[in-house]
């Protein structure tokens, strides 16, 4: 059984030049997931993948760096005449998500259903595991201002586990506990603290060691910072360490 991480976005609640917000395509053998669709995720999506063909989109949470592109993946898929078939790609969301987006966007397009007409929207139950094609998800929440939930994706004996938006939680470690390759969002990079709502890349590093995870992969800051971080977690994590630049392609 294969599992595949490719990165499509890894920066903070802004985008960059060429770089997207928060967006990663999971792949397996039979399966192929969107984990969050932030700020300019869509548009790079298109080059890799035809939309309409995920398996499924997951959102660990609400904040609009993790979630905004399915505004425009939205209105391709029922305005663009290349759309194949009668595509309603299945959309995975935090308990209460869909209320949540369709009250965003009412002011704006009053279109009744605007998202679940639109996609197959699921609201997934965190205290289960959720299948979707050979992939098995489990979740765990993390300490961040509004809901967010942290993602392990198991495929045979491969598992990923992503760190979703987070403050220091020793229990993420625990969550992600002898994964392959562990995902960790590092927003205030080789900073002090990180304090209640993201980590450092220091704080990433001591999860990983906490969590006897293979290797850790850093993400969610900006590309100056990246190899600053880097170094900031290896005095931590003794494991491979890298940082989710886009494009890049980890085998779990």
């Amino acid at each position: 059984m294969t599992l595949q991480l490719m990165v499509i976005g890894s920066e903070p609640a802004w985008p960059s030049p060429l770089r997207a917000c928060s967006g990663y395509l999971v792949r397996s053998d039979t399966t192929t997931l969107l984990m969050d669709c932030g700020t300019g995720v869509f548009e790079r999506l298109r080059n890799l993948a035809r939309p309409e063909s995920l398996t499924g989109i997951i959102l660990t949470h609400l904040h609009f760096d993790h979630w905004a592109d399915l505004i425009p993946f939205r209105y391709y898929l029922r305005l663009d005449p290349t759309v194949r078939g009668p595509a309603r790609p299945p959309l995975y969301l935090p308990p209460g998500g869909l209320a949540t987006i369709e009250q965003v966007v009412a002011p704006i397009d009053p279109t009744e259903g605007f998202f679940a007409d639109t996609y197959e929207v699921t609201e997934y139950d965190p205290r289960s595991r959720l299948q979707i094609g050979d992939i098995a998800i489990s979740f765990h929440r993390t300490r961040h201002p509004i809901e967010a939930y942290a993602l392990r994706l198991e495929a045979g004996d491969r598992a990923l586990t992503f760190s979703a938006d987070t403050g220091w939680e020793p229990s993420v470690a625990e969550f992600a506990r002898g994964s392959q390759l562990f995902l960790c969002e590092s927003a205030f990079g080789s900073g002090e603290s990180g304090g209640e709502m993201h980590l450092t890349a220091a704080e990433a590093g001591r999860l990983a060691t906490l969590g006897a995870v293979e290797s850790l992969v850093l993400t969610h800051m900006t590309e100056g910072e990246a190899e600053r971080a880097v170094s900031a977690a290896q005095t931590e994590f003794g494991g491979p360490i890298s940082h989710a630049t886009p494009g890049k392609v980890f085998d779990v």
